[in-house]
């Protein structure tokens, strides 16, 4: 009797001695799987927060916003950009973002999403610091500092990031300022709890099944590990992934803007030239010195019909683009000769058509196609190659039958095309070294009508 008394003490034992080495390597295993859990969430949320900052802070604001504290009409501007942009647009994220303050270096913020914070100055602490020295540096915020007096009514707890600021593009050199970025704690702490909730329903099991779910319980611990483990790397590829389209939008919207910057002052320029030259002949003309001198009359009034000959072309090639990206262009089929409509483009140019040499062969076929279609693709040609020909150099204009096609070539002694260069010349608003073409006029569209005509 005494044997099976020792035997079951024994077993009492060993079961009391498994199932607080159990609760002990349960214990373990949940802060050891919590502080994971946590170190990568704050991981995501710095990296959310750097990408706030220099995808969208950074270009939100210039050095100007950085002299002083910002108030009146700008404050209003840049909040409500940050409380679009920023605040709600993280409102359904796992890392919501609640505060937003720019910091200067002697420790004054000259924004934040709460006005009463533009302008006060506090200690540079030792985060501040090293932001300033361009470390990204994150932490839990106890909201104790004084700094953090309105931010105690936002939650119980939030994770602070201090991230440098650099204006524009660069990301080098020491930071124009500090932005700090107040996060929503709670997805974090829902995670882990999340995660404790398992691992203790796992340890409820294993006290009813103690000895025969031992092994298998280290098995489902490691899989429970992997599963959250693929799922947080799920999260941080579908994070990631987001950042990229987020960049890559932000990127396009810049291309665009400046490249809508450069066709409207483009435009500007071009309508803006002719117009001047026009109005300076007519005015030139109607001086009393003038009317009776039918010479500089006659020169005068050659001039303004170039001029206005060339206002036109522009006007024609942008309502021409226009309805070529809406799909209403009509098309009018008719049998046309050559040799008349060539020499009637090139006598379009007036003097300037003098440089031009007409080079078609006379059994040259009559071509079925669209008259002012072509008429607009030929002018087009002929304009680019005496825009780029220098002086009085001649230039050609030629064609030659190729089965049921003709192929139309105009050879110039312009400036040259580069081999790197030839691939986009068709593309619309380009232009070959604008910083040398700007003096030829012109805002890139010739080219690129031609090839959507075709």
């Amino acid at each position: 009797m005494s044997g099976i008394k020792r035997r079951q003490h024994l077993v009492t034992r060993f079961a009391v001695g498994s199932l607080a080495a159990f609760l002990l390597i349960g214990g373990a295993l949940s802060v050891v799987v919590s502080r994971q859990l946590r170190s990568r969430a704050e991981q995501g949320a710095r990296a959310h927060a750097v990408f706030v900052t220099d995808s969208i802070l950074s270009y939100a604001l210039n050095a100007q916003d950085l002299k002083a504290p910002i108030h009146g009409r700008r404050y209003r501007a840049l909040a409500d950009f940050v409380e679009q942009h920023i605040i709600a647009d993280s409102a359904h994220a796992s890392f919501r973002i609640l505060r937003v303050k720019v910091w200067r270096r002697d420790g004054t913020i000259v924004f934040s999403d709460t006005l009463p914070l533009v302008g006060q100055r506090f200690e540079v602490d030792g985060d501040l610091k090293s932001a300033e020295a361009g470390r990204v540096v994150g932490s839990v915020a106890d909201l104790s500092e004084a700094e953090n007096r309105l931010e105690r009514g936002l939650g119980t707890k939030l994770y602070a990031t201090y991230v440098p600021l650099h204006l524009g593009a660069t990301r080098t050199g020491r930071p124009q300022a500090v932005v700090e970025l107040y996060q929503d704690y709670a997805g974090i702490d829902q995670q882990v709890s999340q995660v404790f909730r398992v691992l203790g329903l796992t340890l409820l099991v294993g006290l009813f099944v103690l000895y025969l779910v031992l092994l298998p319980l280290g098995r489902r611990t490691s899989s429970l590990l992997r599963e959250q483990n693929a799922k947080l790397d799920e999260q941080a590829k579908r994070l990631e992934e987001l950042l990229k389209k987020e960049k890559s939008t932000v990127a396009q919207l810049r291309d665009l803007n400046k490249l809508r910057g450069n066709f409207l002052a483009m435009v500007s320029h071009e309508l803006r030239s002719p117009l001047t030259s026009i109005i300076g002949y007519v005015k030139t003309l109607r001086r009393p010195e003038f009317r009776g001198d039918d010479t500089m009359q006659e020169e005068f009034l050659g001039a303004t019909e170039r001029q206005a000959d060339r206002l036109l072309n522009l006007v024609q090639n942008l309502l021409v683009t226009s309805r070529l990206e809406e799909q209403q262009l009509r098309v009018s089929v008719s049998t046309i000769s050559l040799s008349e409509l060539a020499g009637e483009v090139v006598g379009n140019l007036g003097p300037r058509g003098s440089r031009f040499e007409v080079a078609l062969p006379p059994d040259l076929p009559d071509l079925v196609t669209d008259r002012d279609h072509l008429s607009l693709i030929l002018t087009n040609l002929v304009d680019n190659a005496l825009k780029y020909s220098p002086g009085e150099t001649p230039c050609q204009l030629g064609a030659r039958s190729n089965g049921q096609s003709i192929e139309f070539w105009v050879s110039d002694q312009g400036i040259g095309i580069a081999a790197d260069e030839l691939g986009r010349i068709f593309d619309r608003f380009y232009q070959v070294d604008s910083s040398s073409t700007r003096s030829f006029g012109g805002v890139g569209l010739g080219l690129s009508l031609v090839r959507n005509l075709v």
